[in-house]
């Protein structure tokens, strides 16, 4: 699948591990739904194929694949999944980078230094020269690199000093630099590994959810994995007499409320970013994962484990949940946690 999406969109995704191994498991459901008549429906369909077409064009070309090696037609909704894989990891690789570049250089040799850098390192999207004596750190705090000719007395890691980028070792020492923030984001990356990528569907996660109590919040995130048949109807009740029983909240206004597992058919996390904060029990709270686990198999329980040792790091920091209250759709959230 991957070497067909790299001969198409020429972007070569057969080293990144991490979607490898997503897919893998992403797939092994669906191929089992697609054997047995019980294709999943994507109702972000419509989105997906606009937003994000040219992925989705190639992706159609996967379906010669499922025909080929299984004797399966993959229907459109199921390759809007795959899409949204790929396109998280097509972004991971591509990460473009805002650049400004501190120097005495002339309008000429600006003009040649712009495209030897754009040449040799096309992650950089934007360069803006600015002269040594013009430059003042806190003007350009939305920029990712800082470039200098001359050694500075700010201490910032943006910054890399190279007094000339046009031979080999300036590009090279531009390269490791670059390399260096791009193993920061890694690092700095969502927690979660490929198996919990499973857990999650655009379809449970809601931002900017506009909601008075917790009822009327549980009901809505509830009755929407109902309707994808992920849960019962008795999944509802199961989650509001475990709220009666003991709070949820786990503090820094957020809660983890679930449900019982004999009213879960399939594991999935549904997300709530609520527009305002509701009070739940005795604490405010504006971030609410719903938790509908089902614990039936092996696999199912290390997944779980897996889920609640990696979350705890998802939600340990004001910045990180300031992070989640940033995401402006359920997509952009979506493509977050699979990232």
């Amino acid at each position: 699948m991957l070497k067909v999406i790299r001969d198409i969109l020429d972007v070569d995704l057969t080293s990144d591990e991490k979607v490898k191994e997503s897919l893998i498991i992403h797939l092994r459901p669906t191929i089992f739904r697609l054997r047995y008549g019980t294709p999943q429906k994507n109702a972000l369909i419509d989105f997906i194929k606009k937003e994000y077409k040219n992925v989705f064009r190639a992706s159609w070309a996967i379906s010669i694949l499922f025909e080929e090696y299984y004797g399966l037609q993959i229907t459109e909704d199921e390759i809007g999944y795959i899409v949204l894989y790929i396109q998280a990891a097509i972004e991971r690789k591509k990460h473009q980078y805002r650049t400004v570049m501190v120097s005495n250089f002339n309008m000429g040799h600006t003009q040649l230094v712009k495209e030897k850098i754009k040449k040799s390192v096309p992650e950089i999207d934007e360069i803006k020269f600015v002269s040594i004596h013009d430059f003042k750190i806190a003007d350009y705090e939305d920029y990712d690199i800082i470039i200098s000719t001359e050694d500075r007395k700010e201490n910032d890691k943006r910054i890399v000093v190279i007094p000339n980028i046009l031979n080999e070792t300036g590009i090279s020492t531009l390269r490791t630099h670059l390399d260096n923030m791009n193993s920061m984001m890694i690092e700095n990356a969502t927690p979660f590994s490929p198996e919990c990528f499973i857990l999650f569907s655009p379809e449970f996660i809601f931002t900017d959810l506009e909601v008075k109590t917790k009822e009327e919040c549980l009901k809505i995130m509830s009755q929407a994995m109902e309707e994808k048949h992920v849960v019962t109807e008795d999944f509802y009740d199961s989650v509001m007499d475990r709220e009666s029983k003991t709070t949820t909240t786990i503090g820094n206004g957020v809660s983890l409320p679930h449900g019982s597992p004999t009213a879960v058919n399939e594991s999935k996390v549904g997300i709530a970013i609520l527009k305002n904060p509701i009070m739940w029990d005795n604490e405010q709270v504006q971030v609410v994962f719903l938790l509908a686990f089902r614990l039936s198999t092996r696999d199912e329980i290390s997944r779980i484990q897996m889920f609640y040792k990696e979350y705890v790091t998802l939600i340990d920091s004001e910045e990180k949940l300031e992070k989640l209250k940033s995401m402006k759709s359920n997509i952009e959230l979506y493509k977050y946690l699979i990232q």
